[in-house]
């Protein structure tokens, strides 16, 4: 497995994981959402994704951390609260794999949907998809 883990004050994952997090419009804001918490939300969203398995267990159940993060960050919550959500989070997820020696393109693209050790390969995959698309992201999906 891929030792991905990063320190708390680590701000290039997000440049790792090309993540970016837009903003809501200004009349949706609640009390507490700010640039410190934006960025913090962004931070550890980018740790997720690099550092966990898109599954939590061995039984295929999806890791939902992300959606956890960005839920209390909508509700207002301090970057405190970000991070301990994080925390008690990530003691239940995988760690991502390393990638597989197997280069997933378009041609063979199906045929390694049923091995979860690829999982690495199939972001790689995506993420060359989405730079080649650009702004139309669309394309993709």
């Amino acid at each position: 497995m891929a030792d991905n883990t990063h320190d708390n004050t680590d701000y290039t994952v997000t440049d790792k994981a090309k993540m970016t997090l837009g903003h809501a419009p200004a009349g949706l804001y609640l009390p507490g959402i700010d640039e410190t918490t934006h960025k913090e939300a962004v931070r550890l969203c980018a740790r997720d994704f690099l550092e966990h398995h898109v599954f939590f267990n061995d039984r295929g159940f999806h890791n939902h951390l992300n959606h956890h993060l960005l839920s209390v960050f909508s509700l207002g919550a301090p970057a405190k609260r970000l991070q301990e959500v994080f925390d008690q989070n990530k003691e239940i997820l995988l760690p991502s794999h390393s990638p597989m020696d197997v280069d997933i393109t378009t041609e063979n693209f199906t045929e390694h949907f049923s091995n979860e050790r690829c999982y690495p390969n199939y972001v790689s995959f995506f993420q060359r998809e989405l730079d080649a698309a650009g702004d139309n992201w669309k394309a993709v999906a």
